[in-house]
């Protein structure tokens, strides 16, 4: 399936759980998602050869409390093992929760892993919140 059909899709979707989606496929050829549980945080996604990635950007690291840099980077590997379908990384100076998928994904996984890490997003940044500017 195609970026475009899936924004297609997904922008005609309700989930069980009333999550809506507003999916827009960029030039460049990103896919933002915005899922009705968590509209603040987009989650990017991107096709590779062999997967679907999809990102989204958290919080820069000039957002961190200078002194508490080393207890958020403690913090997020203790909770990344318990963040389902999700990790926690980096990508230049942007901390990201991740996640990815295979190309063959049946269209109602990768609606549970959006409306997941969309959940997932809200409940990192709750924990780590104390450490951010």
């Amino acid at each position: 399936m195609s970026l475009n059909e899936l924004a297609f899709k997904l922008n005609a979707h309700l989930t069980a759980e009333d999550t809506r989606f507003d999916a827009v496929l960029a030039e460049s050829g990103v896919l933002e998602v915005i899922c009705s549980n968590n509209e603040e945080f987009p989650i990017n996604i991107v096709k590779t050869d062999t997967q679907l990635l999809a990102i989204t950007p958290l919080f820069n690291v000039n957002e961190v409390k200078s002194d508490k840099v080393d207890e958020l980077n403690e913090e997020l590997l203790l909770i990344s093992p318990a963040i389902p379908l999700s990790s926690i990384g980096r990508q230049g100076d942007s901390y990201i929760l991740f996640g990815a998928m295979a190309l063959d994904t049946l269209f109602e996984n990768i609606v549970h892993e959006l409306e997941v890490q969309a959940e997932n997003t809200v409940d990192v940044l709750q924990v780590i919140e104390p450490l951010l500017l």
